[in-house]
């Protein structure tokens, strides 16, 4: 792995747990949601902006896109 993959692998790590916490999911309902809506290629393939953003502002992201997903947390 690259040093990139090793970085973006741990905001993917951080935001989950982060997002499944804040919504209140057990750790299965939060996968659910991540790999149905796709939300960890989405941090993958916008982690330049997002990690400058900080991770809080990842999942309100993350929420905005389920949201037009239909799905509310």
């Amino acid at each position: 792995m690259t040093q990139r993959e090793i970085d973006i692998a741990d905001m993917q790590c951080w935001v989950f747990r982060l997002a499944q916490k804040k919504w209140n999911l057990s750790p299965s309902q939060c996968a659910d949601l991540f790999e149905n809506h796709r939300l960890l290629e989405y941090i993958s393939d916008c982690y330049d902006i997002l990690h400058v953003s900080g991770y809080q502002r990842a999942v309100e992201e993350l929420k905005e896109i389920l949201r037009v997903d239909g799905v509310e947390v």
